[in-house]
């Protein structure tokens, strides 16, 4: 699996339990990253359309998502994103093209 789109309070659990098989799209340590892809990560996570730019540019196949959180899930579900998996916490959607 390629790299997953996430929060950015799961991204070192999942540093933790997935490197270096699978890539993190950020995590926590903003200072790492940069204030440039921190403002990338918020307007994504909004679902605003600079969405797809972000997935390619990435290679984004999958994104795991607080299950309360609209936006991004929304618009992943509306271009055709498949739901694999949901709990009360999270929810996993995967790109299905």
């Amino acid at each position: 699996d390629g790299p997953v789109f996430h929060g950015d309070a799961v991204g070192g659990y999942l540093i933790w339990a997935e490197w270096p098989g699978r890539l993190v799209y950020t995590d926590d340590r903003a200072e790492l990253y940069g204030a440039e892809r921190f403002e990338q990560f918020a307007d994504t996570r909004a679902g605003l359309p600079l969405w797809r730019e972000v997935f390619e540019r990435y290679g984004i196949t999958q994104a795991l998502l607080s299950a309360d959180q609209s936006g991004l899930q929304e618009v992943l579900a509306a271009s055709g994103w498949a739901e694999r998996y949901r709990d009360d916490e999270y929810v996993l959607l995967s790109e299905t093209g």
